[in-house]
């Protein structure tokens, strides 16, 4: 039986690959046999990423995916190769924990831009046969679009438009043979769990976490379930999010 875990020979771009759960996804593809096009704003944790990684054909590409419109030369560089893509992991995103009365223009953009309009982008150039042989894409959504917390107005938004994006490309993409889904973690180890509790009372945090029963989830378990996403085991689905957030059930 083939293991549909087996990813040689396929290539793949994975945003926020600089750390977290797009570090942990990046190093898993790799042992899997994959190519990945590592993406994050820090030339430096990139390649500390890519010292993590099996593997010497994997591409590092420092860009700010918050200020780019048009990624038309970036995927034109990436398939120089000859090689085409398998698919793309949208792990990049901004969080900010702000009271209404201190939200900005400027910070409401810059998370839509982020979190929303660069993984629409990168679909777009993706649907093209150009870019892509079939394939799976797969963004980071988060437990706050059930339940969101205070202070989490533009946050909660950008993710709860990106579920909705994604069904609606799901029905687009389907006639190209192309599959797009997303997982939805609450608290998980990454640095940006770091700021939000950063920004966060002590007692505000500890109540968040006593209703995630599973306790704070590791970058490399939302890893697997992203694979599993990309990989012919769930070939069945699209168009849907993915529950992994250590059994947050706002008890």
């Amino acid at each position: 039986m083939k293991n549909p875990y087996d990813f040689t020979g396929k290539k793949y771009i994975v945003t926020g690959a600089s750390s977290g759960m797009g570090r942990s996804t990046a190093i898993r593809l790799a042992e899997q046999g994959a190519q990945v096009v590592l993406m994050s704003r820090s030339k430096d944790k990139l390649n500390e990423t890519l010292s993590m990684m099996n593997g010497d054909r994997h591409q590092v590409i420092v860009v700010d995916l918050a200020d780019v419109e048009d990624m038309t030369s970036i995927f034109n560089d990436i398939v120089a190769d000859g090689k085409k893509l398998d698919g793309i992991v949208h792990c990049a995103g901004i969080s900010k924990v702000l009271p209404v009365s201190m939200l900005s223009r400027k910070v409401m953009e810059e998370t839509m831009n982020l979190n929303l309009y660069s993984l629409i982008e990168m679909t777009r150039l993706f649907s093209k046969k150009k870019y892509h042989v079939n394939g799976s894409i797969v963004a980071v959504s988060s437990i706050v679009v059930d339940m969101p917390s205070k202070c989490q107005t533009i946050y909660a938004a950008s993710k709860a438009a990106l579920n909705v994006a994604i069904k609606t490309m799901a029905m687009e993409l389907a006639d190209k043979n192309i599959r797009i889904n997303c997982v939805m973690p609450a608290s998980t180890a990454t640095p940006m769990m770091e700021l939000a509790k950063a920004e966060m009372s002590e007692d505000l945090f500890r109540r968040k976490m006593e209703t995630q029963v599973l306790g704070v989830t590791e970058p490399e378990d939302i890893a697997n379930a992203i694979l599993f996403l990309l990989s012919d085991a769930s070939k069945s689905m699209t168009g849907r999010a993915l529950y992994t957030d250590g059994g947050y059930l706002g008890i």
